[in-house]
């Protein structure tokens, strides 16, 4: 039996390439189809998400119908037997579902708009408020304004705009206006006195107190709000006269300049006044502050502050060691004995940072409002002396806010030559160095409060310009200032280091980049994607 040389030819395993191509219109048409559809499915999803979209997502939407009905014209027949055919209940059914999602998309935006929550998830909390500044704006009870004067392509404008939306996310009492500043309105700029150089913020209330800022960070902000809406300013007085730091010296390391600024920084009015020919404490005093004298303070005013204290005044006091302030006998009526003598301690902590025995480095902190904030920190004292609390005062209440560690001393002979040694002469650590004092003075006649409250510390320099930034130094004066004027809630806000550089962008500049990388990047990519995949299951 004889065999056909010509070999058959196997059946192709694959169409693809060798089906009829349709014409160019046509394939065109289909692009322009899948990619109307991805743009109106991206429309909607856009305005699902973010409502203040809605300029974009009908811009998608128009682009999409169009896109739509030119697949249709040039796919006619195609669409016609698409119809007609088996797969349409399918394409329906699909239809169905997609847009039952982007019901249920929707929804939930609409609920996440009418609870909206947060999480601020940057290093340093950028983005959220200190508990104090949203304890201040739910305690807002009057709607209060802010003015900003800044043209529409200025980016203060978008920062200010940022730092109120943080505010309004805890208080609807707070409104944000701009002002086009070349042209503002002739009844502002009488009401606010606005000159050529005055700040561009302002913060107003109804009751018409208001406040200039240069900058809206969060302590200006906060403290605006406290100002105009809240309470009345309270004056910190710095007692002068005897050699004291100046509060006002911003060159000198061992002023009390810095202080004084982070006072004014969280609502305190900080004047400097002498009692020297005085009597009495200045009416409208909030705070006394006796700030390092050098000297003993005269008969009349130690006579002053005691009045002051018995009628409930307020009180922070700082004495140095070796120096003769005229208060052992004042102290000592409140409970507290004053160490003639110098603490030492050995600490590596100070060593290493090229401090002597004589600059205590301490950590423990006693329980106490002053204090409570502060555990598992440090402070660093610069030659501090003993403060010896005595138990079973009547009508007293003292309590150690700071001691030093179990292996410091507090050397007796410090004044004397040679390296310290510690003996039986000397008070053993853990060596208190600053108290806190409450007395009961609701039965005074004349009082000003129904308690008085007394804050000593056994060192000036900790809180001095020099040593305030080390540690929480500077957080340890502010909070000992706010306890003892009775503004336990009074704002505490520390600045935080912003880690890494901020670009400035105009506003059309930043929907310009939400349009690009949201929008119109993902929906060509998506699009045409769709389109080379649709193009190729056609030929």
């Amino acid at each position: 039996m004889s065999q056909d040389p010509t070999p058959t030819k196997s059946p192709a395993r694959s169409a693809e390439g060798a089906l009829k191509e349709g014409s160019a219109l046509a394939t065109v048409g289909l692009v322009a189809g899948v990619v109307g559809l991805t743009a109106v499915i991206f429309g909607v999803v856009l305005y699902a998400l973010d409502p203040q979209m809605a300029t974009v997502a009908l811009g998608n939407i128009g682009f999409g119908i169009a896109g739509i009905a030119l697949y249709v014209v040039t796919n006619w027949k195609s669409v016609t037997r698409a119809a007609a055919g088996r797969s349409t209940t399918l394409v329906i059914l699909e239809v169905v579902i997609g847009v039952g999602l982007l019901a249920a998309m929707a929804t939930a935006n609409y609920f996440s708009v009418q609870n909206p929550k947060e999480w601020d998830l940057t290093k340093d909390g950028l983005y959220s408020l200190h508990e104090q500044s949203v304890l201040v704006a739910k305690g807002l009870k009057q709607k209060v304004t802010v003015y900003g004067f800044f043209r529409s392509s200025e980016p203060a404008r978008a920062t200010l705009t940022q730092a109120i939306s943080l505010y309004r996310n805890h208080t609807d009492q707070l409104e944000l206006v701009f002002i086009n500043p070349d042209a503002p309105p002739p009844e502002l700029e009488t009401r606010f006195d606005l000159k050529a150089n005055s700040p561009r913020i302002v913060v107003a209330a109804g009751n018409g107190r208001f406040a200039k800022l240069k900058t809206p960070t969060e302590e200006a902000m906060t403290n605006a709000l406290l100002k105009v809406a809240e309470r009345p300013a309270r004056t910190v007085r710095a007692l002068g006269g005897h050699g004291e730091p100046s509060i006002a010296d911003l060159e000198a390391e061992t002023s009390f300049a810095v202080a004084a600024s982070s006072l004014r920084n969280e609502g305190y009015q900080v004047d400097p006044v002498s009692l020297i020919d005085q009597d009495r404490v200045p009416e409208g005093t909030s705070l006394l502050w006796v700030a390092g004298p050098q000297s003993p303070l005269f008969a009349n005013e130690v006579a002053a502050l005691r009045n002051f204290l018995e009628r409930g005044g307020r009180a922070v006091i700082l004495v140095e060691p070796g120096v003769d302030s005229g208060l052992a006998g004042l102290l000592a009526d409140y409970g507290v004995t004053l160490g003639d003598d110098l603490v030492i301690e050995p600490n590596p902590a100070a060593r290493a940072q090229g401090f002597g025995p004589d600059v205590p480095v301490v950590q423990n902190f006693e329980p106490h409002p002053i204090t409570n904030l502060l555990r598992n920190n440090a402070a660093l004292f610069f030659r501090a002396r003993s403060l010896l609390p005595k138990a079973g005062q009547p009508n007293l209440e003292v309590v150690t806010l700071v001691q030093t560690g179990p292996t410091s001393w507090a050397e007796s002979a410090y004044r004397e030559e040679g390296e310290p040694a510690r003996d039986e002469n000397d008070v053993p650590g853990p060596v208190p160095i600053a108290v806190a004092i409450t007395q009961k003075t609701s039965t005074h006649p004349e009082k000003l409060s129904d308690e008085a409250r007394l804050v000593v510390f056994g060192d000036q320099h900790f809180a001095s310009a020099r040593y305030a930034p080390m540690g929480v130094n500077g957080d340890l004066f502010l909070n000992a200032v706010n306890w003892a004027a009775g503004e336990e809630d009074r704002i505490t806000i520390r600045p935080r280091s912003n880690v890494g550089d901020r670009l400035p962008l105009t506003e059309s500049q930043q929907q310009g980049i939400v349009f690009f990388s949201v929008n119109l990047l993902p929906l060509l990519i998506t699009g045409f994607g769709f389109s080379v995949w649709a193009v190729r299951r056609k030929k």
